[in-house]
């Protein structure tokens, strides 16, 4: 049986160029999808992936690793992980795997928040071999247009000029917006216009396969006053954006900024991983691959 190692790879190597010709060349992913991943390495002192290697140094495959630098809800800064795509070769796969304990613990070395979102026999493994929590996390999706609110002059105003959003932004909220600075997706506030009270979102259009395109809020900075005002912001988004629905991801009703009663139909639900799950955590898909 041949004896399987993990090697980190970071940008500017030879091994980076030789892990890049290794995922041009593999058959199981397209590399155009794995390079939108890896291209967002958000800290360059942690390696994109590592490349499982025998011996000799011959690549056997490829398990993508996304790090950023975070901010919990108490203003404690962390390292969080993304853990995604997992390429083995087909057939070195039960060798993978049934040593997995061993060969995995470089990455899990890292003192870092995991997060993952694996296909049903990987969350087997996670859960078995490195104590990762099960979650459900909840899809939910909302209908835009609100016709009552839509001629109303309206209470708030969307911001989305980059000075304008730079010099509004809390420090929290200015790490997120230049870590997606250069992404497609939008970075934009919602002011309350007699308050001043600022709401900082992230979002993107997505595609559920099947349904429908739907503005999908990736990181919402207070979800509940966006809770309480989804009416009006709703008409506004509607405005801004010429798209029909809403959607986020969440773990929490008490996090969610989209109201129970708005969700269009049942919320779609699916399974994630965590390990080390900081104090504070408020979850959101920011750092992962939910945003491409």
């Amino acid at each position: 049986m041949i004896e399987l190692t993990l090697e980190p790879v970071f940008f500017n190597t030879e091994l980076s160029t030789t892990t890049i010709n290794y995922l041009k060349n593999q058959k199981y992913i397209k590399y155009k999808k794995i390079n939108i991943f890896i291209k967002n390495n958000f800290t360059k002192k942690y390696p994109y992936g590592f490349i499982i290697v025998d011996k000799k140094s011959q690549i056997f495959g490829f398990l993508g690793t996304m790090f950023s630098e975070r901010i919990n809800g108490s203003n404690k800064k962390y390292i969080y992980c993304n853990l995604h795509t997992w390429i083995v070769e087909k057939k070195n796969r039960l060798n993978f795997f049934k040593n997995s304990k061993k060969i995995l613990q470089p990455i899990f070395a890292y003192n870092c928040m995991f997060f993952a979102k694996p296909v049903l026999s990987l969350i087997r493994m996670f859960e078995r071999n490195f104590s990762m929590l099960n979650l459900e996390i909840k899809l939910r999706i909302a209908f835009l247009p609100k016709l009552r609110h839509y001629f109303k002059k309206n209470k708030f105003e969307i911001i989305t000029n980059q000075s304008e959003l730079e010099e509004n932004l809390s420090p929290k909220e200015l790490l997120i917006y230049l870590d997606h600075k250069e992404l497609s997706c939008y970075k934009f506030l919602v002011i309350e216009k007699k308050t001043k009270k600022k709401i900082f979102i992230v979002a993107q259009k997505k595609r559920k396969k099947l349904i429908f395109n739907f503005l999908e809020l990736i990181y919402v900075s207070d979800s509940k006053s966006f809770n309480n005002s989804f009416q009006e912001i709703s008409s506004k988004l509607f405005k801004k954006f010429k798209i029909l629905f809403i959607g986020e991801n969440f773990l929490e009703e008490s996090q969610c900024s989209i109201p129970n009663s708005e969700k269009f139909f049942k919320d779609l639900k699916q399974q994630i991983v965590v390990k080390n799950m900081p104090n504070y955590f408020k979850f959101n898909i920011l750092y992962s691959e939910f945003v491409y």
